[in-house]
């Protein structure tokens, strides 16, 4: 008997202890419901299907704004909210447990082709629970990495990326075509470099890890819509025909 109450208190402290890093109940491990046939119409949109029909320009940049405002994507990108940068979780997109702010949020740079934290890194930070894979098991942190960006770790992009529920996709396409506005990491060119923007964005939709886990987000969530494949082939036919902007409604 003795024995069986000391195994139980060490399973009960070992769970206490992973809690630091397992999201809450109002995050992605809320995911009893989420069926394969759920989870096949939540990988379609009909501007997905719109672009897949017929893949142009402006039918491409749709469906680029429905994975960019989806919650795989706008999560990381977080929120403002009592003056900090926030990120967010789930399919709701609630605010992240344990109080995480762009405080906890690690800064990266190029160096000899590899990226390499820089600056001050807070003790409680996006890797100490991300790392370079997902967990096996539903509401674990999440993680990504991979050889194409050899460096490039779980982190928060700048609040200049921010995708509120406000954004649209006037407001969202010429964003992203303003080098002031689409990356702190280099600069990634716009609307008066197109050469640079075409280089650098086909380049980070297509390797960047964070970009390539929104279609492989682990157990409990809700991948974005298409696949990666087409969206980086997506982002190309957009490029491609002038990445025109959609007018405002």
């Amino acid at each position: 008997m003795m024995k069986m109450i000391t195994v139980l208190l060490i399973s009960a402290l070992s769970s206490f202890v992973l809690s630091g890093c397992i999201a809450n109940k109002n995050d992605d491990s809320d995911h009893s419901n989420l069926t394969a046939s759920a989870s096949k119409a939540a990988n379609s949109t009909p501007a997905f299907e719109a672009y897949q029909q017929d893949p142009n320009p402006p039918t491409a940049f749709n469906y680029l704004f429905d994975v960019a405002t989806h919650p795989r994507c706008v999560n990381c990108h977080g929120v403002i909210e009592d003056g900090a940068h926030r990120p967010t979780v789930g399919d709701n997109s609630v605010p992240h447990p344990m109080n995480i702010t762009s405080v906890n949020n690690l800064k990266m740079a190029v160096q000899d082709g590899k990226f390499v934290q820089v600056g001050e890194t807070h003790p409680v930070n996006c890797r100490g629970c991300h790392q370079d894979e997902n967990a096996r098991e539903p509401g674990r942190p999440p993680g990504a990495a991979n050889d194409l960006m050899p460096g490039f770790v779980w982190h928060m992009p700048p609040p200049t990326m921010i995708i509120g529920s406000d954004m649209t996709p006037s407001k969202l396409c010429n964003n992203w075509l303003n080098p002031r506005l689409n990356s702190f990491l280099a600069q990634r060119g716009g609307r008066d470099d197109m050469k640079t923007f075409k280089k650098e964005f086909e380049h980070h939709v297509s390797d960047d890890p964070l970009v390539r886990w929104a279609w492989n987000p682990g157990p409990g969530r809700t991948p974005a819509p298409g696949t990666h494949a087409q969206f980086a082939k997506a982002m190309s036919v957009w490029i491609n025909g002038g990445a025109p902007c959609p007018t405002e409604s």
